[in-house]
Formats: structure tokens, sequence, C-alpha cells
């Protein structure tokens, strides 16, 4: 059986073209939501998914005669793109987003069954300024923790840190449904100082090109003493002044932002309650996550770093699992 997984975001959109379980191929575009919202028009991105589809079944050797089905989730459910769905609202088991799944055809993928994917958001009786810290959405990153639960035979509590241009963290509760979500952005910000200021000079494009513990352990233990905008500064400073490398420079810097986004709220309900922590999304910035956890002191919890055969997986693992269980009912 041939399905397809489509991962449509704000900037960019990805399919894989799935047989029995194995990836034969992927292919995406720098197509995403923002260009609907800036051309108002849904085509740009139909253009660009149909265009991904064909070269993903080019590259598996495939005809789209022999899909049997596609399973879209992140954006593409957005009041922006092609069938908006209203969130779940936290606690959500797998059940409930299977439960939320519409259908829909178009004529451009040959009327095959296309299941949109609902997103999460958490349970607040009250959207104010007073409760901001607690309202957090998701889109896409629910079938990527079901995904995971799935592959690795999870059984919560626990907590999920999925880093990316968004970085997420997932709280998993015991009767394995997401209980909460907290959305950083991590990624953006650090491409954002890397590109666009003063040290675009200081570190190269591609940020970290190998681990640096000792970087990363002073970045965190700078940034505990004197937070994250000095630390910013300090790459500057460690540039200009000092003898270092753009290679300690970017561990230096990814150390103090990874430090920032563990507040102590995270650290409190590690402690007290998720003492299973799963890191996932992309490297090298998981692997930070793991070393900046145990200088904040997290060190009787259970940390796993998944593998990138995991990560690559999740989210298609994730889909596929709950279009099957609605297509079984």
């Amino acid at each position: 059986m041939i399905a397809i997984t489509v991962d449509v975001g704000t900037t960019n959109s990805r399919i894989k073209v799935i047989e029995d379980g194995k990836i034969l191929a992927t292919a995406s575009t720098k197509v995403g939501i923002k260009d609907v919202a800036i051309t108002g028009s849904q085509d740009v991105l139909e253009s660009g998914l149909a265009k991904i589809v064909f070269e993903g079944l080019e590259k598996a050797d495939r005809q789209i005669a022999e899909v049997e089905y596609f399973a879209a989730s992140g954006m593409i459910t957005c009041n922006l793109g092609l069938m908006e769905l209203p969130h779940r609202i936290s606690p959500v088991s797998m059940n409930d987003l299977v439960n939320g799944i519409q259908k829909k055809e178009f004529s451009w993928l040959e009327n095959k069954p296309f299941y949109f994917i609902p997103g999460v958001k958490n349970a607040v009786d009250m959207p104010s300024m007073d409760t901001l810290g607690q309202i957090d959405v998701m889109r896409g990153e629910e079938v990527e923790a079901f995904g995971i639960i799935e592959i690795c035979k999870i059984k919560g509590p626990a907590l999920m840190i999925l880093p990316g241009s968004h970085t997420k963290f997932v709280w998993i509760n015991e009767s394995n449904e997401i209980e909460k979500c907290s959305t950083t952005m991590l990624g953006e910000f650090l491409h954002a100082l890397v590109n666009a200021t003063i040290l675009s000079s200081s570190i190269l494009p591609n940020l970290i090109t190998e681990i640096d513990e000792e970087a990363i352990n002073k970045g965190i233990a700078f940034e505990l003493e004197n937070g994250v905008t000095k630390s910013a500064f300090a790459v500057r400073l460690m540039d200009i002044m000092l003898d270092t490398t753009p290679n300690e420079r970017a561990n230096f810097l990814a150390g103090a932002l990874i430090c920032n986004d563990i507040n102590p709220k995270i650290i409190s309900d590690i402690k007290n309650k998720y003492h299973h922590i799963y890191v996932g999304g992309s490297s090298p910035l998981k692997g930070i996550f793991k070393i900046a956890l145990k200088a904040k002191g997290i060190n009787d919890a259970d940390i796993t770093v998944l593998t990138d055969d995991i990560t690559d997986q999740a989210a298609s693992t994730g889909a596929l699992t709950m279009v099957e269980h609605l297509r079984a009912n």
C-alpha cells in the first residue's frame, strides 16, 4: 500500500511517499501558508503541493494511481489552508484526533482520499493577559508526538521537547494524552540573530559545525548569571576580544538560548512528575537540550535523545496511524 503524508508549514511544505511503512521518497518546496496570505489565493499552495507530490512519486518510481490516500497535517488545516479544522482542546488522545479528521478530494490529485488531521490547543477557560502563559497551539507537532509514542512505546507521564524553528514542549499525561504544549521561537531567534544582527560576522551561516560541550556549558553559565540578551552580545565580544572560533561562539549562543528556553516551570514539572524526557526535532539542537537540562540540575530524570531515524519517521508514523484507525472503523 502506498500513502503520501503532507506537512504544510508557514514557509515550507514537505511530502513523503510511504509504502508498507517504508519511506520511499521525500520532496519539499518553499511554499507555505504565508504564500496564501500574500497572494490571497490557495492556488499557489495547491500548485506547490501538486509539484512535490509528483516529484516524490517520480523519485519513488511510483504512479498516482497506486496511491491509496493522503494524510495531511500542519498549517494546511488553518484558516488559510485547504480545509480549516478547529483545534482539538487538551487533553487530547490519539482517538480525539482521529475523530476530528475530515476527508476531501482534489481533482489535481485524481480525487484520491485526502485526510486532514486537526491541531491541538491548550484548554484555557478565560483567555486573557492574565492567562497568556497558559495559552498555546500546535498544528503538525501532534502527529509527531503520537508518532514518537508509537515508535518508542512510551507510557506517560512524559515530556517531549521538539526543537525546530518553533520549539515545542509537549506534556504527555498518564493516559498518553497531550496534556498541554508550550512554544518558543528558539530556531527563528537563532536564525534572526545570525542573519539580521551584528552577530552575522561572528557566526557562520550554518551555525554549529560540531557539538562543543565546553562552549555550550559556558553559554549556559553566562546566561544564568547575565540573561539572554547580554549573552547574545557576549558572542560579539568573544569574536573581537577573545581567541575563539565561529563554532565555539555558535555553541555558546545556542547553550545560552536553550538555557533560557528551559524555564523554572518546566524544571518544576520535570522534578515533580515528568521524569521521562524525550528530545526530538533537529540536530544538533536536540543534543544541546540534553546538556542544558543536566546543567540546570535535571540529573535524576531519564533523558532520551531520539535518533535522527526516529525523528524523521515520527510525523509520518503518527499521521498514518491515525488515518488507518479512521479507515478501519
